[in-house]
């Protein structure tokens, strides 16, 4: 999403953001979870890829109060986990488009999206340390995608990609976009920014491999998405379900990049009807009863 291409996209958001990719800037964020070999200076150099300078001094974190702080903190220890998954997410993923003969530009994007997702975990865990006051890692552990071994082999890669990047990653999007426009704490917008301007790319890569697919894969494809459609969205409405850390979601909370579950429902409920419905049919992809499955009634269920 950095490229003069997409400029009449998101015109406001790259703003700040160099056109040669590089940020001069960049800080290690987390130089306690590197390995202390000559590996390091090349991970920097992956890391300094995107410029969307975070001004980490800026935190209002010590205005807060203790309760909101340990919320916050919690929070985002629950995102360093989700990105540090999500690399390994993005990896199984890469083995199935490799498998299925994906265009090189399709694996290339998917590999860099393994990477942003490192940057990713590593800020989250630096926002933890700003709310809590301490270092911690994200507990270890890995992700794992549908396996279909009797699936053709275009059909495995669809099916992971539409799971991975067209559905999750999509959301991702507008619930971060949602979030950032409620997030006045300098800090914390600014990672906001950086994370959704990689996901945007995240979701454009499914988007795009579906369409692909379809192109060679005809009909069959067409099906293979149209079954895989129901497992995609509910294994994102899952996340959205699940429990939320301790603590009031106040108003301070709010400016500091937080939403209740709430509106987190009401957001996805949106995504699906306004976005991912749209998006399938659009590629001639049978959406069945998305929109009935997460209308009003399951998006204020709670």
């Amino acid at each position: 999403m950095s490229s003069d291409d997409d400029d009449d996209e998101t015109p406001d958001l790259f703003d700040e953001v160099d056109a040669q990719g590089r940020d001069d800037g960049y800080e290690p964020t987390s130089p306690w979870w590197l390995s202390g070999t000559p590996l390091e200076a090349e991970h920097h150099r992956l890391m300094r890829r995107r410029s969307v300078a975070i001004p980490w001094a800026a935190s209002t974190a010590s205005q807060l109060q203790p309760a909101e702080r340990a919320r916050l903190a919690a929070t985002w220890m629950r995102r360093a986990q989700a990105e540090y998954l999500a690399v390994s997410t993005f990896s199984v993923l890469a083995i199935d488009l490799v498998a299925a003969m994906a265009p090189a530009d399709v694996l290339s994007l998917c590999l860099r999206a393994g990477i942003d997702e490192v940057r990713h975990a590593e800020m989250a865990i630096r926002m933890a340390e700003l709310y809590s006051g301490e270092q911690q890692l994200p507990p270890p552990g890995m992700s794992y995608l549908p396996d279909e071994p009797k699936r053709p082999k275009l059909h495995q890669a669809l099916a992971n990609t539409m799971l991975v990047s067209c559905v999750s990653e999509t959301y991702a999007t507008t619930v971060l976009s949602a979030t950032r426009d409620l997030t006045t704490d300098p800090t914390a917008h600014a990672v906001l920014t950086a994370i959704y301007s990689d996901e945007v790319m995240h979701a454009r890569l499914g988007w795009s491999y579906l369409r692909h697919a379809i192109e060679i894969g005809g009909d069959g494809v067409v099906e293979a998405a149209a079954a895989m459609l129901p497992r995609a969205l509910r294994g994102v409405a899952n996340v959205v379900e699940r429990e939320r850390p301790v603590g009031e979601v106040t108003e301070a909370v709010r400016t500091h990049g937080l939403m209740t579950p709430a509106e987190e429902r009401v957001i996805f409920s949106t995504c699906v009807r306004e976005v991912l419905v749209p998006g399938f049919t659009a590629l001639g992809i049978p959406v069945g009863t998305s929109v009935e499955d997460y209308g009003d009634t399951w998006a204020h269920a709670a």
